[in-house]
C-alpha cells in the first residue's frame, strides 16, 4: 500500500470524500473551483488546498497532472 493510500485511510469519511473529489478533479484536469496555487521555486508544481490537507501535483508536458503527495499542511512541505 502506498503512502497516499495510507494517508487517505487515516482521514474521516467526510474529509476523505472531499480530498478524493479534488484528487479526481486534478487527475482529470478539471481545475475550476479548486484552491490551487503554484509552489514558489518549483516551476510547473502546484498545490491544492482541501481544508488542512494539501495535494501536491506537477503538470507534465502532455498537459496532464501527476499527483506526487497528499498530506496535512505542515508535513507535506517538509518532504519536498
Amino acid at each position: 500500500m502506498d503512502r497516499i493510500t495510507k494517508f487517505m485511510l487515516r482521514l474521516t469519511e467526510k474529509k476523505r470524500m472531499k480530498v478524493r473529489s479534488a484528487y479526481e478533479s486534478i487527475t482529470h484536469n478539471r481545475l475550476d473551483g479548486l484552491d490551487i496555487k503554484p509552489l514558489k521555486g518549483k516551476k510547473g508544481w502546484f498545490r491544492c488546498r482541501v481544508e488542512d490537507v494539501r495535494i501536491i501535483f506537477v503538470r507534465v508536458a502532455s498537459g496532464s497532472n501527476v499527483i506526487t503527495d497528499v498530506e496535512f499542511r505542515g508535513k507535506v512541505y517538509k518532504r519536498m
